[in-house]
């Protein structure tokens, strides 16, 4: 085993890893998730090393780009959505009162802020177009997901907008305003510690994966034809989001950076925020965790084995690409 190819696929290894130790040692994951500022302080932390990395004007740029941001958006809370709710009619067992809601909770979700960021950065993608969509994508989550829900599922999701505001700002505007403003005064003097920042959100990544499995582990364990049955619509939603995107990306004729945006923000789902609303507004869901776990972890699965195809597409070279 090369070095290039534990550089390559040491993500995609410690990422497998996690499955057993999340599923058997969920215990300090679960501490993860009950203390509810953690997982905000990494996620701004990630955000605060895009911001330091991402020029100023390319950013600025990306506002403008309404085509790849209807598209992204629809993706995420009218295709997902929609295609959730069918697959779920077709999978679930008859008379289970509990997996269209369990399926909706992951599918009225906002893009990721973390992964998609982070595999986009890994490709030589448009980052600063991933950066905007996530952005946007999961500011307006407090007003479409529990649109979604009520419309899906009949149930009433309620989320106390002056919190949620404030809590954007701190978590995403607030750490990628104070990257911005330290780029012009520290770049230039973290070249021996570009690779370390680079690494950073991946690891974050990992913890939130790991965090995730804890909180389903229980229901995980038990495996079964339930699981079955998840795993297959899971794998099948981000089959029909991929595409989608790769299909929309090509007839708007976007460039290899951007379309490796558009189809990496627009086919991944968050997962501390579907863990969110599980708890506190589907208690008596006993699944609720489920597919919001398959789900991000299949996504993370296959489109790291992508990032190496958009590499070559993006012609990215092996230099410093942070």
């Amino acid at each position: 085993m090369n070095g290039d190819f534990i550089k390559r696929y040491w993500f995609l290894t410690a990422l497998l890893c996690l499955i057993p130790v999340g599923l058997w040692a969920p215990g300090p994951g679960l501490y993860v998730k009950e203390q509810g500022h953690i997982i905000p302080v990494f996620v701004g932390l990630m955000l605060g090393l895009s911001g330091f990395s991402m020029d100023t004007s390319s950013l600025v740029r990306q506002v403008f780009n309404w085509r790849v941001i209807v598209a992204v958006l629809t993706s995420t809370f009218v295709l997902a959505p929609v295609a959730a709710y069918g697959l779920a009619h077709w999978l679930r067992p008859e008379g289970d009162p509990h997996f269209l809601s369990a399926m909706m909770i992951m599918a009225a979700q906002a893009g990721t802020l973390a992964s998609a960021l982070a595999l986009t950065m890994m490709a030589g993608g448009n980052r600063e177009l991933a950066l905007m969509v996530t952005v946007l994508s999961n500011s307006l989550t407090v007003l479409l997901t529990p649109f979604i829900l009520e419309r899906a599922v009949g149930a009433t999701v309620q989320f106390n907008t002056s919190a949620m505001v404030l809590r954007m700002f701190l978590m995403v505007l607030l750490p990628i305003l104070i990257g911005q403003l330290l780029r012009p005064k520290l770049w230039d003097r973290t070249q021996s510690i570009r690779p370390a920042l680079r690494i950073m959100p991946q690891l974050i990544i990992l913890l939130f994966v790991y965090a995730g499995f804890a909180s389903g582990a229980d229901t995980l364990r038990q495996g079964g034809e339930l699981l079955v049955r998840f795993l297959v619509a899971c794998i099948a939603l981000h089959a029909i989001l991929l595409s989608a995107m790769a299909v929309v990306s090509g007839i708007l004729k976007l460039s290899w950076p951007d379309r490796t945006a558009v189809i990496l923000c627009g086919s991944q789902k968050t997962l501390p925020n579907g863990v969110y609303i599980w708890i506190h507004f589907f208690p008596t869901n006993p699944y609720g965790a489920v597919p919001l776990v398959l789900y991000h972890l299949f996504q993370l699965i296959v489109d790291t084995l992508l990032v190496s195809k958009f590499e070559k597409l993006n012609g990215m070279k092996k230099v410093d690409k942070y």
